[in-house]
């Protein structure tokens, strides 16, 4: 099934995408003024949560569970593999969090942890792509 496949990959890459924009989409509308500007820019961050990363989301993590259940293979890379993407998954939810408390709260900063999820985000996802490339267990 190389469709299958292409879609894991795809989802993959929208959603990496996606996750490696969101602190900065984040961190960016917290400083609120009022005008259009700001209004328009919360719109595009709860949009590109809502519209582009959860859908990828789902659809990287369920064509991966379908590979998985496919091919049956258990092996030490796969389990880091998983733990990874759970640590992505807890991000993309991390990213969630911080949108809700921006778009509540917009007095409370959000730079920080931002900051620390937007770092955290592109280890894991070179984690990823080396333990699948790589396979080293």
């Amino acid at each position: 099934m190389p469709l299958l496949k292409l879609l894991h990959f795809a989802a993959l890459l929208c959603w990496s995408g996606a996750l490696l924009y969101l602190p900065a989409l984040i961190a960016g509308g917290a400083k609120r003024s009022g005008d259009i500007f700001e209004r328009n820019h919360a719109q595009l961050t709860r949009m590109v949560f809502t519209l582009i990363a959860t859908p990828a989301a789902l659809l990287a993590i369920g064509s991966g569970t379908a590979l998985f259940l496919r091919d049956g293979i258990i092996e030490g890379w796969l389990v880091m593999k998983l733990t990874a993407v759970a640590g992505m998954a807890l991000c993309h939810a991390f990213c969630g969090a911080l949108l809700v408390r921006m778009e509540s709260q917009p007095e409370r900063g959000v730079t920080l942890p931002c900051i620390l999820v937007g770092a955290l985000i592109p280890l894991l996802i070179s984690a990823t792509l080396w333990l699948v490339l790589a396979k080293p267990f």
